[in-house]
């Protein structure tokens, strides 16, 4: 008897443990953010929901959310919403139900970069050496289309190929990157070069850090009206949404940036640190707007859709096996412009989001088919209603 109330015991201690990995702050929204307004001409959605064996079976994974972490599923299918069902928490709630994209936002990035480029003329293919904050880094030696690749060719500083987290220097959780602009990050990478033109693909925060601010940089004072221009008017967003950024003057003690010039370190009177971040929030209907209108733009004859379509021509191997079966993050072969592609068991054009904690976007450019995940804790099944539902 003694040893049955033992395992009991454990097994309370086992689970209490299990359920404290979960981390609902993972939707959480606070900071300093670029904030892009809604349309009163937003995008409209059509909806005819379904209640089939899936609906009912995402239902019961929204109902135990305290095991699955799911908080929301919206598949878009044949130019309609057939499934979108949520179960927020109070995090969420009190934010006006926008989600956290977490990496989900590279993504993002992708896609105003690639609107700054048919806009402002920048060419993906021009070493950034024109913007100060690089100087005598490795990342001047590289093109904006290396850098959308993942193949900055720093994988021996930063990044998942030698190192587990995607944000820390040489692993050093002392020396994250996410908290800092761009030009305090670059003092961890003095004196150093790219080593060859074709480098491996290394999925790092870095880089996708020093493209954004790099088109900053580039487009300058008009930035957010260019973001305006993008969702507001161009996808039509029915609510805000948002960018998260490094507040400058909070984490910097001095006003002004620093860039270095050989092996010194140089005070300039420049204000453009680089302080934008990946992170991006929105409404679940609001990131089906934005997905849907990549669809559009993929499958259109403008400028962005050359830009998507040269992303996707210009992709790259991942070269990296994975046993992880619970996202596309880890399905998907291929690497192009911020987005996953090339996704195991299917020939379709695929464009796939990824992000801690369980948030996905997956966008099937051949059917138009869409799935939404959004989640505080990535313990749903991914392979039941994300991978068997696009791939179908």
């Amino acid at each position: 008897m003694k040893n049955y109330f033992i395992i009991a015991i454990l097994t309370v201690i086992l689970n209490t443990n299990a359920y404290s990995t979960h981390k609902p702050e993972e939707q959480y929204f606070s900071g300093n953010h670029y904030s892009v307004p809604g349309s009163d001409n937003y995008q409209k959605l059509e909806t005819e929901l379904v209640d089939n064996k899936l609906s009912q079976y995402v239902q019961k994974q929204l109902d135990n959310r305290d095991k699955t972490g799911l908080v929301n599923y919206l598949l878009y299918e044949n130019g309609k919403i057939v499934i979108n069902k949520k179960n927020y928490n109070d995090a969420i709630k009190k934010n006006k139900n926008v989600l956290r994209s977490n990496s989900m936002g590279k993504s993002m990035i992708s896609y105003v970069t690639g609107h700054a480029v048919c806009k402002y003329g920048i060419d993906l293919n021009a070493k950034m050496n024109d913007w100060a904050v690089l100087n005598n880094t490795l990342y001047a030696d590289n093109t904006l289309l290396q850098l959308l690749n993942m193949t900055a060719g720093d994988h021996q500083i930063i990044g998942e190929k030698k190192y587990k987290g995607d944000g820390y220097v040489k692993g050093d959780k002392k020396k994250v990157i996410n908290n800092k602009t761009v030009f305090e990050s670059m003092q961890w990478f003095q004196g150093t070069k790219k080593k060859k033109e074709n480098s491996p693909y290394n999925y790092s925060a870095m880089s996708t850090h020093v493209a954004i601010n790099y088109v900053i940089h580039k487009v300058g004072k008009d930035y957010e009206k260019l973001l305006k221009e993008i969702f507001t008017d161009h996808v039509g967003v029915k609510d805000s949404v948002y960018f998260d950024k490094v507040e400058s003057g909070v984490r910097i003690k001095n006003p002004v940036s620093m860039w270095a010039e050989g092996k010194k370190w140089k005070w300039v009177s420049n204000y453009k640190h680089g302080s934008q971040r990946y992170t991006f929030f929105a409404t679940s209907e609001d990131y089906l707007r934005v997905a849907k209108t990549i669809y559009d733009d993929y499958n259109s004859d403008s400028c962005i859709g050359d830009y998507l379509r040269n992303i996707y021509d210009n992709r790259v191997d991942k070269k990296k096996k994975q046993d992880d079966t619970k996202s596309v993050f880890a399905y998907t072969k291929q690497y192009g412009g911020q987005f996953h592609m090339s996704l195991r068991g299917t020939k379709n054009v695929i464009f796939a989001m990824d992000g801690y904690a369980g948030q996905q976007i997956l966008i099937d450019m051949t059917s138009g088919r869409i799935v939404i995940v959004h989640s505080i804790d990535r313990h749903y099944n991914w392979q039941k209603i994300v991978y068997k539902v696009i791939k179908n």
